[in-house]
């Protein structure tokens, strides 16, 4: 690699962490915004609550006043009427002034007594649906400029308190106090005027119009609605530290995921360049594991396993390799690589007559591939090895897909290896699937041979399985065998079982298996 790429490659790798950082920042940022949004809903909720709450006691308050005055069957603006009016707004909160109107005009209120012109009265702004009339007046009567709300019934006026709601949470949130008439008409009495329609006022949703949060909210059994408000641009001046820390810190986690991702994705493309290099140059290496008869102990076979021992000199796992070359399709190669292996370590003892076997193992993609059946068959042909002598393994997992598991194994089958399904137990095999798959034998996986010479054997699904296989006339291989104990117990099982583990040998160089087998002959 040149200065060039390498500098490309590092740009590219730094650009990749500033865009994850980015997206981080940009996340962490809206979802922080939308917490502080949320959060300042549910302060604005409060508010209005709070707001409903002393509005539906004011409306009490001045029906209560109006239907007592409406319902006296005295002469109107008496003496002692006028007293009554002036006790009534002693006693009251919201009213402060309570008028008599006749033909239109004010004659009387408890503030003015009779008033030596009669004052003419406007119309009102809004009726509620039960008749209640709403108004804002000038109070040029009392005090020059000054507003105030006028509810009325019948005759009667109350003139309510223009500083009825003047409690407030906190500066930046704002208020509107009004009545709603039948229709979508919503009349603001106190606090600011909104554009909101009686329709949207009763509906209660949180909403955010032109940059300013809106919670409206209305009495079922009033006519008062209303609404709390809070702009977002103070919103977002009074939370910006917050909001400040969350997007650093969502940078931060979003640089951390990136560097991540780019290591991981640096480590399996390092992995996978050197694995298929290691694989061009025919550097891999097969070691034996010695397969075993558990009623005498004899050598019958042996699986052959792929080892990869890095250009480091380390050993890398095939837990770890072998997933890469079955994403990338080099698994079938390996496969071709450790039969070639295989040929020139065994050709000569697998030509020859007997019974000993070697098994390898094939992935779920070369079961179906004809490409590789032919490979395999070149291989064994050159060398002379018949089919029976090679057996193939496949894993519980690799026979998921139905029909392809059975019409590969049916095709091994009839070629004339002996097909075994490996690692049985940790799959989903039923009983009717085995049936219609067309192999030899079951390897117990070494998860349940662990309980085999101990208690937990009374309730493990080793004799179950042998069971099984015994139904469907499958041999059996039990892996992981590592006691004397696990090699006892199956020697006194009523059913021909073969063995592979520790206790017979770990996995070993071509040299000592063939040292094994000429020991035994």
């Amino acid at each position: 690699m040149d200065d060039a790429q390498a500098t490309g490659q590092r740009i590219l790798r730094t650009a990749t962490i500033a865009g994850f950082a980015l997206a981080g920042a940009l996340l962490a940022a809206f979802v922080s915004w939308q917490v502080v949004i949320h959060i300042a809903e549910q302060r604005l909720g409060g508010y209005a609550t709070m707001l409903l709450e002393r509005a539906q006691e004011l409306d009490d308050e001045s029906r209560q006043t109006l239907d007592t005055f409406n319902r006296q069957p005295q002469a109107r603006c008496t003496d002692r009427e006028v007293e009554q009016m002036r006790e009534a707004v002693y006693r009251t909160y919201f009213v402060k002034d309570i008028g008599r109107v006749e033909n239109g005009q004010l004659r009387c209120t408890a503030s003015l007594f009779r008033l030596p012109v009669p004052a003419a009265i406007d119309p009102p702004q809004l009726v509620t649906r039960d008749g209640l009339q709403v108004a804002t007046m000038e109070l040029q009567l009392l005090a020059s400029g000054s507003r105030a709300p006028v509810l009325a019934l019948g005759d009667t006026r109350v003139i309510l308190d223009p500083l009825a709601f003047r409690l407030r949470p906190a500066p930046d949130i704002g208020f509107t106090m009004g009545y709603v008439d039948g229709g979508e008409r919503f009349l603001p009495l106190y606090g600011a005027a909104t554009q909101l329609d009686a329709a949207t006022l009763r509906a209660g949703q949180p909403l955010d119009r032109d940059g300013v949060l809106v919670y409206p909210m209305c009495a079922r059994d009033h006519a008062v609605c209303v609404v709390s408000t809070l702009s977002k641009t103070a919103l977002s001046d009074s939370q910006w530290p917050l909001l400040l820390v969350c997007t650093v810190l969502g940078a931060g986690a979003g640089a951390a995921v990136g560097l991540a991702l780019l290591l991981a994705h640096l480590r399996r493309h390092s992995v996978e360049g050197r694995l298929l290099r290691a694989i061009d140059q025919d550097a891999l290496d097969v070691e034996y594991q010695p397969v075993v008869r558990i009623t005498d102990g004899a050598l019958v076979g042996a699986e052959a396993l792929v080892r990869w021992r890095d250009r480091d000199g380390r050993m890398v796992s095939p837990v770890r390799f072998i997933p890469i070359a079955e994403e990338n399709g080099s698994i079938g190669r390996i496969t071709q690589l450790v039969l070639r292996r295989v040929a020139a370590d065994f050709g000569d003892v697998l030509a020859a007559p007997g019974e000993f076997r070697i098994n390898v193992n094939i992935s779920a993609a070369d079961l179906d591939n004809s490409r590789f059946h032919a490979s395999m068959a070149q291989t064994l042909d050159a060398a002379g090895i018949a089919r029976e002598r090679i057996g193939i393994e496949l894993t519980e997992h690799s026979t998921t897909a139905r029909d392809i598991a059975v019409s590969g194994t049916k095709r091994l089958r009839e070629l004339g290896h002996h097909v075994y399904i490996d690692d049985f137990g940790t799959g989903y095999s039923s009983l009717a699937y085995l049936a219609e798959l067309d192999v030899h034998a079951l390897k117990i996986d070494r998860s349940f041979t662990r309980t085999i010479g101990t208690d937990a054997v009374k309730v493990s699904l080793v004799p179950q399985i042998i069971d099984l296989a015994r139904t469907l006339g499958l041999q059996v291989v039990i892996e992981g065998v590592e006691t004397e104990a696990q090699r006892d117990w199956l020697r006194a099982v009523d059913y021909p079982l073969y063995a592979q583990g520790w206790l017979f040998g770990r996995p070993m160089p071509a040299a000592e298996l063939r040292a094994l087998l000429n020991a035994q002959r």
